[in-house]
């Protein structure tokens, strides 16, 4: 697995298969941790990447948010390439979906943007809860996307009111996506482990890998909280945990990361995680 999961060459244009992703992480059993990094966040220390921090602490995989895909900055380093140089993991992109294509937005999902950063590991499909931006104009961006991709597509749709219907999430999986995103139990209102449980199992049903994200600031918080809601989103059947970027500086608590993977995963796992040089 952790062969897969590490960058092992510099060459950014060949990243492994979605296929090869998507079953190192189902093979993990429940112990990959994905972070997200906020493109245009300053690091929180000048002298390494906010990404590099996250991976020191234990992270495997790394969800670059917000970035213009254009310019393709992340704040610390030169570009998407020179980024999974310096951390040596696998390196995806968050699109976000919009009510229509927005062709002047740098950071939109669409066929321009997709293009500019198709050398990326894999992708996010983002949606948040705004005008116009239903299921169904996720399932049409998701499949415009896949036509152009075989590598690993998430989707993470958001709504203030909490979860989507479990069967909104499977919807996702048939359509395209390789996995979907649920809030992790307790990290918003009404995510209850019975509901979670109900749309992760509805996602694994699908085919989908079951992901849980501890997101809308949370990830900021304090240990016995992170811990808690990591124990849960396992006890639940997740197959990969995710952090939003809302902690510090553009990222998780790098201090939290290390707590949910000791929870998740253990000492040997995490020691072993952080210690381990990308030539192995």
């Amino acid at each position: 697995m952790q062969r897969i999961l590490n960058c092992r060459t510099s060459d950014f244009s060949q990243p492994a298969s979605g296929k090869d992703l998507k079953q190192a992480i189902i093979a993990s059993e429940g112990r990959v941790i994905m972070t997200e990094v906020a493109a245009g966040a300053a690091p929180l220390y000048g002298e390494v990447t906010n990404g590099e921090l996250l991976c020191a602490f234990g992270a495997d995989l790394l969800l670059v948010k917000g970035i213009d895909c254009q310019t393709q900055a992340i704040q610390g380093c030169r570009d998407l390439s020179h980024f999974k140089q310096l951390t040596g993991r696998m390196v995806g992109v968050s699109l976000e979906v919009m009510a229509d294509d927005a062709a002047d937005n740098p950071r939109a999902c669409n066929s321009a943007n997709f293009a500019r950063v198709a050398g990326a590991d894999f992708f996010c499909l983002t949606a948040y809860d705004r005008p116009g931006v239903t299921a169904e104009r996720v399932c049409e961006a998701l499949k415009q996307i896949r036509a152009q991709t075989d590598k690993m597509i998430v989707v993470a749709k958001f709504y203030a009111a909490g979860l989507a219907p479990a069967e909104e999430y499977a919807r996702y999986i048939n359509a395209g996506a390789d996995g979907a995103m649920v809030p992790a139990p307790a990290s918003c209102r009404g995510a209850s482990e019975a509901r979670v449980e109900q749309a992760l199992s509805a996602i694994r049903q699908a085919g989908g890998l079951a992901i849980t994200t501890i997101s809308s600031s949370q990830e900021g918080a304090d240990e016995d909280t992170v811990r808690m809601m990591g124990l849960a989103s396992k006890r639940c059947g997740a197959d990969l945990c995710n952090f939003g970027d809302a902690g510090v500086a553009g990222m998780a608590d790098p201090q939290a990361v290390y707590t949910l993977s000791m929870a998740v995963r253990g000492r040997r796992h995490t020691w072993v995680r952080m210690a381990a040089s990308l030539h192995r």
